[in-house]
């Protein structure tokens, strides 16, 4: 098997199941001098025509590809949830002279929120 670099070919994200042709994706271990025993992901068809340029990922480094976008799933999740809570203080606080009427008789009432 030819030994592949990340310049050589294409970029995928993450651990893929098909390749863009459509087939399955395997796992097969490099039996190369410069990445022995360094698994990846090959396109099946690729494994038979070698010449095609079907998916090729390093496993190592679709791992760290979900990792990235997990990361980045999480802070905009993280983000919207501070996002609701600042609408959640706007709604709950008073405004305009309605709410400052209001709030002045909560105060001489001792009705606190």
């Amino acid at each position: 098997m030819k030994d592949h670099d990340s310049t050589s070919r294409r970029h995928y994200n993450g651990v893929l199941t098909s390749c863009w042709c459509g087939k399955d994706v395997a796992t097969f271990v490099s039996k190369t001098n410069g990445n022995p025993y360094r698994r990846f992901y090959r396109c099946v068809v690729a494994m038979q025509r070698k010449h095609e340029d079907h998916l090729f990922i390093w496993e190592d480094e679709a791992f760290l590809d979900e990792i990235r976008m997990l990361h980045v799933q999480q802070k905009k999740l993280e983000d919207d949830v501070e996002k609701w809570k600042m609408m959640k203080i706007r709604e709950d606080a008073h405004v305009g002279c309605i709410g400052t009427i209001e709030w002045l008789c909560r105060k001489m009432f001792n009705r606190e929120e």
